[in-house]
């Protein structure tokens, strides 16, 4: 084909490129240092004037390449969600690309602050609406980097992914100023993995004696949701849970949905893990699907919601927290409460009501607060729990949708960035794995391996006080979306102007 020799479409070599780029380094296949060069065929396709048709092209190419690349595990879990991924992603990176494109060519001095500006905010700004789905942050593919990620306790993850970006720079310019660019790149990591080493050896945690003990019994999501597999499943929960209580835990903690049934409303499974932790004398932590009945003007009978708490051996339970961040169209369909008529539409969700506020609970006096799934991606709500004095932060989840896939890992390895951020030690609860206990400074202290069926244990934690990034830098990001709006309005009113 005569147009793959036209340099005129080189541009979509260069999208392309970055895209494919990018999505390897969210994979668990050790190239993450991938996105040190990722960005530099976008860079330079920025550093020519391009039309908005090329904009157009390229951000949709970017897109799907990226998206294919790094999030095609999507697939296993929804068709229609993977598809509709490509379509918002495409308008989202189209706009990206455009409004980059226009700013760059118009303030060639900031340029490259432009491009970083508009970048993180994208980033930060994929944490809100009914379409947020926050996983195209770039500094996630420094994951398998400990010492570098040490530096989101000042900046969290937004941090790292604008040290990405400087590198990204710094090297495509290195042709003009090698000299200079090499220096520059030198001393960035000299200090940025300096700083990680530093903290890594000297950073002070406390030990509480205080135990957890993870159970992870492994059901696949076939099995999970057949009632004729229910009572095994009670079964491995009851044994594994009377295993793990010989070592005298603290507090025992199952995934999101460990039994799939109304565990509050159903008095025989109630009764069921109130008489085991009763039993074992050891509180029990776990997930379930929770329904109260709604009154108008709400549409349906009942307001279902995906729920947690904690089961005394007193027998008492505690206050249930309710999700607060629902995946979009697999948990709920967004827009139901402006557009009323798409309760009639099914493609699988739950439609589950947004929880309104964070839970607390305790273990003698230490106090932590639960994230359910999806939660753990969304920074703010690990920086309200720091805020609140939470001790620890426990995640649970069911990531026996993405089975053995990418999906898992990427998942997975976000707790390793709230942990620093906040520097509270995460467990994280998951049915078929990775259940992990995360250390305050990112280190996976325990994990399991998928499909195992396994209890992992291990002593809390703390450290004390709050991270730079809780008390100071947690607004970085707002900055930037506000500095961004400043070079939006500035460009418009010199357009203006001109006319």
């Amino acid at each position: 084909m005569k147009w793959i020799k036209n340099k005129e479409y080189y541009y979509l070599y260069k999208s392309a490129g970055a895209g494919i780029l990018l999505g390897l380094s969210r994979l668990p296949i050790s190239l993450g240092f991938l996105v040190f060069f990722g960005l530099i065929p976008l860079i330079s396709f920025f550093n020519k004037k391009q039309s908005f048709k090329k904009c157009l092209f390229a951000g949709i190419l970017f897109s799907t390449s990226y998206t294919a690349v790094s999030l095609h595990w999507i697939s296993l879990v929804t068709i229609p969600g993977f598809i509709g991924l490509f379509i918002l992603f495409g308008i989202y990176f189209f706009l990206l690309f455009f409004l980059i494109n226009t700013i760059w060519n118009f303030f060639p001095k900031f340029k490259y602050f432009t491009f970083i500006s508009f970048w993180i905010s994208f980033e930060y700004l994929q944490n809100f609406g009914e379409f947020r789905f926050p996983w195209f942050n770039l500094g996630y593919s420094l994951a398998d980097y400990l010492a570098l990620i040490q530096i989101g306790e000042i900046g969290g993850i937004y941090l790292i992914s604008i040290l990405i970006i400087i590198v990204n720079i710094l090297i495509y310019g290195y042709k003009k100023n090698f000299g200079r660019n090499l220096t520059i790149l030198l001393l960035i990591f000299a200090v940025w993995s300096g700083f990680g080493i530093y903290r890594l050896k000297t950073i002070k945690l406390e030990n509480t004696n205080v135990n957890l003990s993870i159970v992870q019994v492994s059901i696949t999501q076939e099995r999970k949701w057949d009632r004729t597999f229910l009572d095994s499943t009670c079964y491995l929960y009851e044994e594994f849970t009377k295993v793990a209580s010989k070592n005298n835990p603290d507090l025992i903690i199952w995934p999101e949905s460990a039994l799939p049934v109304y565990l509050l409303k159903q008095a025989k499974y109630r009764k069921f893990v109130q008489h085991l932790a009763g039993e074992t004398g050891i509180d029990i932590f776990t997930g379930f699907p929770h329904y109260e009945v709604a009154y108008p003007p709400h549409p349906e009978r009942y307001k279902f919601y995906n729920a947690a708490s904690k089961f005394l051996k007193t027998g008492e339970i505690d206050k249930p927290y309710y999700k607060k961040i629902l995946v979009p169209f697999g948990e709920r369909m967004p827009f139901l409460k402006i557009f009323p008529f798409l309760w009639n539409v099914q493609m699988g969700q739950a439609n589950f009501e947004y929880g309104k506020e964070l839970g607390f609970y305790y273990i003698k006096n230490f106090k932590f607060s639960p994230l359910i799934c999806f939660e753990i991606a969304f920074p703010q709500l690990t920086l309200q729990m720091a805020m609140e004095d939470t001790d620890f932060i426990v995640n649970i989840t069911n990531d026996a949708w993405f089975k053995r896939s990418a999906g898992t890992y990427q998942h997975a390895v976000m707790t390793k960035f709230r942990a620093i951020e906040t520097r509270k030690q995460i467990y994280r609860a998951a049915n078929t794995g990775y259940s992990l206990i995360v250390s305050p400074t990112g280190r996976f202290l325990k994990k399991s391996k998928l499909y195992e069926k396994t209890i992992i244990s291990d002593e809390l934690q703390i450290y004390k006080g709050k991270s730079f990034f809780t008390k100071y830098l947690f607004c970085l990001p707002l900055v930037l979306v506000i500095v961004s709006i400043y070079i939006l309005l500035s460009f418009l009113i010199k357009i203006l102007v001109k006319k």
